[in-house]
């Protein structure tokens, strides 16, 4: 069975890799169920897009990996209906709240963990610079090795440091999620990756299949698919980078 990832919408996607259904960072709101992101520009209701899918989809699943606890990536209704007996992996200091909220198996991957012949390897990351880099709090990104459908790094909130490109060189995965939608807080710090990012990471690691999410969800997002889209178009990156559909399933 060949890895594949099923974009849902903002950051939640359905991952199969070696067999198994990997939930990673789920928001399953209906729209306009939640509030919007404090401190920044606009005050639209999030999410401000539907589930592509039926919540039975997420019955279906054998783990969940968890990037960090912001309401866009973990939020209620995924907490409430989520089965509570399946792992959940997780950065540290995500576990206990994560056991608090009644999951039974909360993961804690310190630097590396392996499960069902899959290999974790923890990357930390940084959602912000300065003051912003405080208030939103640790973030972290995964990659997931297999020996038959090689790699993915799931790169989480973080924006573009030496220490992501550090990892890509010495992981050069095949295939990594990004993070992207230029989240902005209401003083100007964006807090994931930009446009520029995606096309810098695409030129460092050139054998790594792209695909950028985290659009048109969530109302401090300024990035659209559409304009991240005709920005890869200009620079010739269609075949290195896919902005998929809410909804579209990607195979390698």
């Amino acid at each position: 069975m060949p890895l594949s990832i099923q974009h849902i919408r903002h950051a939640t996607s359905i991952l199969t890799i070696n067999g198994k259904r990997i939930l990673i960072d789920p928001m399953l709101s209906d729209v306009a169920k939640l509030s919007p992101v404090p401190l920044t520009r606009n005050y639209r209701r999030n999410p401000l897009t539907p589930l592509p899918v039926p919540l039975r989809v997420f019955e279906d699943v054998d783990a969940i990996l968890l990037t960090h606890r912001h309401f866009d990536h973990w939020d209620k209704k995924a907490i409430s209906i989520l089965n509570k007996n399946i792992p959940v992996f997780c950065q540290p200091r995500d576990q206990a709240p994560v056991q608090s909220a009644g999951f039974l198996r909360a993961i804690s991957v310190n630097q590396s963990f392996e499960w069902e012949g899959i290999q974790m390897n923890r990357i930390p990351g940084q959602h912000a610079l300065g003051f912003s880099r405080k208030l939103l709090g640790p973030v972290s990104g995964f990659i997931l090795n297999t020996v038959n459908e090689g790699s993915i790094y799931i790169v989480g909130d973080c924006i573009y440091t030496p220490g992501i490109e550090a990892a890509f060189r010495k992981y050069s995965p095949d295939v990594a999620i990004l993070n992207t939608g230029e989240a902005e807080m209401i003083w100007g710090a964006v807090i994931t990756m930009r446009h520029e990012d995606v096309a810098r990471i695409a030129r460092l690691s050139p054998r790594t299949k792209l695909l950028a999410v985290h659009l048109n969800t969530i109302n401090h997002c300024r990035l659209s698919r559409n304009q991240l889209k005709q920005f890869l178009k200009e620079q010739h990156l269609e075949d290195s980078v896919c902005a998929p559909e809410d909804g579209e399933i990607v195979s390698y």
